[in-house]
């Protein structure tokens, strides 16, 4: 038996998050020194930086609707083609003596098969 606990992969998933949002913190923080540096502001710069962290969530939420939106087109196109019927019925054909001789005919009396008209 091992002397530390294994962690889960929620466990692992979760610490990366913290992790990449402490990241993220950070480098706003250094856009705001620096905005401040070049003589922002302080208000400025937070105001700066609330509203490109808004710009961001916006952006992100619009590209998961459009995803949404695509994946549930598919969807509807999927079901669509799995209720049609796709299959190709050729026209019910016979030979038999029609108005033009005999020949193959549709069911509309229409003759189909190559045929040559000689007048003897």
């Amino acid at each position: 038996m091992s002397g530390y606990a294994k962690n889960s992969k929620a466990e692992r998933a979760g610490r990366w998050l913290g992790r990449a949002y402490r990241g993220l913190m950070r480098q706003e923080q250094r856009l705001r020194l620096w905005l401040v540096g070049l003589g922002v502001p302080a208000k400025g710069a937070k105001v700066f930086a609330w509203c490109l962290r808004l710009s961001v969530i916006v952006l992100l939420l619009s590209f998961s609707v459009v995803l949404a939106m695509i994946a549930l087109g598919l969807w509807l196109i999927g079901r669509g083609v799995a209720r049609s019927d796709l299959s190709y019925r050729a026209p019910d054909v016979e030979w038999r003596d029609g108005p033009s001789g005999y020949g193959m005919y549709t069911d509309d009396g229409y003759r189909i098969d190559p045929h040559v008209h000689e007048d003897l």
